[in-house]
């Protein structure tokens, strides 16, 4: 990766990118409100969303997404984009990706210049397309010339970080354990991008069914701090 890559890199990276994610608790608010949970659950949790969730559903998503913008697909750019949103059956998590995505294509278009985006931008502000956020993602990383790979790795990079500080943010955990959780699960992110790099659309799956009711079930919780 040279050395404009690794800046992009690093500018999708950090936590001061508007992506909208710091309104996301991805179902983690509807866990603490129905029992209590310690920084080991947090762990663990967090491990089950990336095996069962973000890898093989949301990475499958984003390396198709990244290879149509690749190619200047709009069509096959739409095409991922729906195909995501017919596996999001929590209402919260189909709002709140969109509105992610949203804010994504709001940042690209005051950034760059490229047909492609623009097209897709059209297209998700006039409802044809749904903009679903690691869609986007994918879009942005081919036109900065983020490597695939590297993608794959901010990718679960940026959850795990959004997850742990909706974690923090609900009292469940301290700064020093947050690090450390990081720590322990950094070493699965190269095999886990890996694998959804190799999968086609229509192996893409998602295998967590508590998560997804916690996600239902948090449009009635009595309050919210998060908007999923």
């Amino acid at each position: 990766m040279d050395d404009a890559s690794l800046i992009a890199t690093l500018q999708l990276a950090d936590s001061v990118f508007p992506s909208g994610t710091v309104t996301l608790s991805h179902g983690l608010e509807s866990f603490v409100a129905k029992q209590p949970i310690s920084p080991r659950d947090i762990q663990t949790l967090l491990e089950d969303y990336l095996q069962g969730k973000v890898t093989p559903s949301d990475l499958v998503t984003y390396a198709h997404a990244y290879r149509a913008a690749e190619g200047h697909s709009v069509e096959q750019l739409r095409n991922v984009d729906h195909y995501l949103t017919s596996s999001l059956w929590a209402q919260d998590l189909r709002q709140a990706s969109m509105r992610s995505g949203r804010a994504i294509l709001h940042t690209a278009g005051t950034l760059i210049e490229s047909p492609v985006l623009q097209q897709f931008t059209d297209e998700v502000q006039s409802g044809v397309s749904d903009g679903n956020a690691v869609v986007c993602f994918g879009l942005l990383c081919s036109l900065w010339q983020i490597p695939i790979r590297t993608g794959g790795l901010v990718h679960l990079y940026t959850f795990a970080v959004s997850f742990l500080g909706a974690a923090m943010r609900l009292g469940c955990l301290g700064h020093r354990e947050t690090q450390r959780i990081l720590l322990n699960l950094r070493p699965q992110f190269p095999a886990l991008v890996d694998e959804a790099l190799a999968r086609e659309l229509g192996e893409m799956s998602t295998f967590a069914p508590l998560a997804d009711i916690r996600a239902m079930q948090h449009t009635y919780l009595p309050v919210r701090l998060f908007a999923s």
